[in-house]
């Protein structure tokens, strides 16, 4: 169930054009965002916003924030009767996709950080199964590899579709992926396309895998060690993985390519929770950005780089930072059956910017992506 909006006046002064429209062909609106609108988002950033909703459907929201130094701006906008609205949502949670990994990749930060574990440790000692593969050229896959993408393992498990209990649903493909058919996969099928540490081949099933074996070394669930290890120490409330009645009530309802609401547990990731099955809201990434800028212990260490792939791009335990022009962003960005978003920051001019949407992943577009919406608010303010 969607939060209702609260506090709703109008981005835009001019109207948008009433057009004839079905859910695949949104109207197309006319104008320029105007500059009355409660100075939460200035004419530039209005208009990029406002560039990204037109070609989607009514329905979709998006909930910012822009964080410059010690300064916060929420902003929330929902499309509605093909106007574009300001809302409350700040508080309103969305699934956050593969910035899951940087959340894994912490978690596993702050096991090395304490000692309690070798990042460099090669994966099958951990695992209660033999793997059909846990090396190739005499290199054995470490935590780190996990992490930074390098394991050799493919994007995803070759069984995640053979099932034929549970049909295979592309808008949520690991729902009923549980560790049962993992360590099939592992000891079964898996086959490297990699040497371990060669390069980057970016993968679900390693960043599922890596949060499993954190659950396998701390004796923990995953969302145990996500309270532990994160939202207490920074007071994150509205992060979680198990979605019950109560946080049902914040969720934003993720929408197809036709507008159409997909189902609230759609997201369920199972065994490869670790890499992409946490939900959250706009307040609490902001707080996991400002650690990620200011703390100097495990956050500040699940982005050291562990592998340079090349002159502007380097891997880190889950984080990515890219170099350009002399300076260096952390970034990461999520894209699921219901939902994208985006987050980047940089750690020494405090700056960054959180963006969450319920716009799909399918959703093909003649306008900007998520990711491109990010980067345009975001490269401004350096």
């Amino acid at each position: 169930m969607r939060m209702p909006p609260k506090n709703v006046w109008i981005v835009v002064s001019c109207f948008i054009a009433f057009m004839s429209c079905s859910r695949h062909e949104p109207a197309s609106p006319v104008g320029l965002p105007a500059p009355e609108n409660g100075g939460l988002l200035d004419s530039a950033q209005g208009g990029r916003v406002f560039d990204f909703l037109q070609h989607r459907p009514n329905g979709t929201q998006i909930s910012l924030c822009i964080i410059v130094r010690d300064s916060e701006r929420y902003a929330g906008i929902l499309r509605r009767n093909d106007s574009l609205l300001y809302v409350g949502n700040s508080d309103s949670i969305f699934e956050i996709g593969s910035i899951t990994k940087t959340f894994t990749g912490t978690m596993l930060a702050r096991l090395v950080y304490e000692g309690k574990v070798d990042p460099d440790a090669p994966i099958k000692t951990f695992l209660p199964v033999h793997m059909r593969q846990s090396s190739l050229n005499g290199v054995e896959i470490t935590l780190t590899h996990l992490a930074n993408h390098t394991s050799g393992l493919p994007f995803q498990p070759g069984n995640v579709k053979d099932d034929d209990e549970h049909p295979f649903d592309p808008y949520s493909p690991y729902h009923y992926y549980d560790i049962k058919r993992l360590y099939e996969y592992l000891s079964d099928h898996e086959v490297l396309l990699s040497t371990p540490g060669e390069k980057r081949l970016y993968s679900n099933l390693g960043g599922g895998l890596l949060g499993h074996i954190l659950t396998l070394i701390a004796g923990k669930p995953y969302e145990d060690l996500l309270f532990e290890s994160v939202c207490a120490p920074l007071g994150m409330r509205n992060t979680f993985v198990a979605i019950n009645n109560g946080r049902a009530r914040l969720l934003v309802r993720g929408l197809d390519p036709a507008g159409n609401l997909l189902p609230v547990d759609g997201g369920a990731c199972d065994a490869l929770t670790g890499a992409g099955g946490i939900w959250s809201n706009v307040r609490d990434l902001v707080k996991y950005v400002r650690a990620n800028m200011e703390d100097t212990t495990y956050f500040s260490l699940a982005q050291k780089a562990t592998k340079q792939f090349n002159e502007h791009f380097t891997g880190g335990l889950g984080w990515a930072t890219y170099s350009e022009g002399g300076k260096h962003h952390v970034g990461a960005f999520g894209a699921t059956g219901g939902y994208t978003c985006g987050v980047i920051f940089e750690r020494n001019s405090r700056v960054g910017i959180v963006v969450l949407t319920n716009v799909s992943a399918y959703a093909g577009s003649p306008g900007n992506d998520t990711e491109a919406l990010c980067r345009s608010l975001y490269d401004p303010l350096r």
